[in-house]
């Protein structure tokens, strides 16, 4: 019985060891991990990191992996990969807040705008500046989804006074005015006014230089066809061909206002998103990486 009981210990005992053992090899090799991203080195992280995940055994390891994993994907670009692995992290891990932040954001770039909402809903906020950091991001996420309401909510949180922040929440106070203000041109409008009067429709949707350069050469066409039917006649090749290239360019021209509206008010959306994106970026970066 005594050498049973020896024997149970000792198992116990080299099991410890061999535990141990391991925990430090990841210490090590997470270490080195960081180091390698740090120098930029990402794809050599990334295969260090991947060689990882057989070593980890504890939460604390799983939440070390994932978040440098996710930082390795942030730093590339690879948002996606990004607010998967960041947003994995537990709430009892150091590298919680920093995750939350930085997964949300991700989410709203990558265009999950309604699962980035819920996260920021969430972010922690332990102190004064973390919340008003989180009321930045939400109110972000309302102009990205142009829910102007909801940003006259968390704008209430502004105070306008922190380093950090006050440059980007003035600047979200202007994209708000601008957004409200915008006016919702219609295809059908730019299609009707380009009918009446060629390249018309083309001003109305913003870009009179191309409303210009649809006007003349219809002009020239319609000049040429006419031409042709009042010294040739009707029937004559010369009528024809003009006046087939005069319809052409006629549709074209109703065709393409239709589309300039539904272009401009695309680059309108992207313009001032971006904008957004990276105002709500900026101060988290800011905050949290110092």
């Amino acid at each position: 019985m005594r050498f049973v009981a020896y024997s149970f210990w000792f198992l116990v005992f080299l099991s410890g060891q061999c535990l141990g053992q391991k925990s430090a090899l990841f210490g090590r090799e997470w270490a080195f991990a960081q180091y390698l991203t740090e120098r930029e080195a990402h794809a050599e992280a990334v295969h260090m990191l991947d060689q990882l995940g057989p070593l980890t055994r504890t939460p604390a390891q799983h939440d070390s992996l994932n978040y440098l994993r996710g930082w390795v994907a942030y730093t590339t670009k690879e948002l996606t990969v990004a607010h998967q692995k960041l947003l994995s992290v537990s709430a009892t891990s150091p590298f919680y807040t920093r995750s939350r932040y930085f997964g949300a954001y991700c989410l709203a770039f990558v265009g999950n705008r309604d699962s980035a909402r819920v996260v920021m809903q969430t972010l922690p906020a332990p102190d004064s500046t973390l919340h008003e950091l989180r009321a930045l991001q939400l109110a972000g996420a309302a102009l990205l989804q142009r829910r102007f309401d909801e940003y006259a909510e968390q704008r209430t949180q502004f105070r306008y006074t922190s380093y950090a922040m006050a440059n980007e929440q003035r600047r979200f106070d202007r994209y708000d005015s601008t957004l409200r203000a915008e006016k919702r041109r219609s295809p059908l409008v730019a299609g009707v006014l380009s009918a009446v009067v060629p390249g018309l429709g083309k001003a109305y949707a913003g870009k009179p230089k191309q409303g210009l350069a649809a006007f003349l050469p219809i002009l020239s066409m319609a000049a040429l066809t006419y031409e042709g039917l009042r010294k040739d006649g009707p029937r004559s090749a010369r009528f024809i061909g003009f006046g087939s290239l005069f319809t052409l360019f006629y549709v074209g021209n109703i065709w393409g206002s239709v589309l300039s509206v539904k272009v401009r008010r695309n680059e309108f959306k992207r313009e001032y998103d971006n904008k957004i994106l990276f105002d709500m970026h900026i101060p988290v970066r800011s905050m949290l990486l110092n």
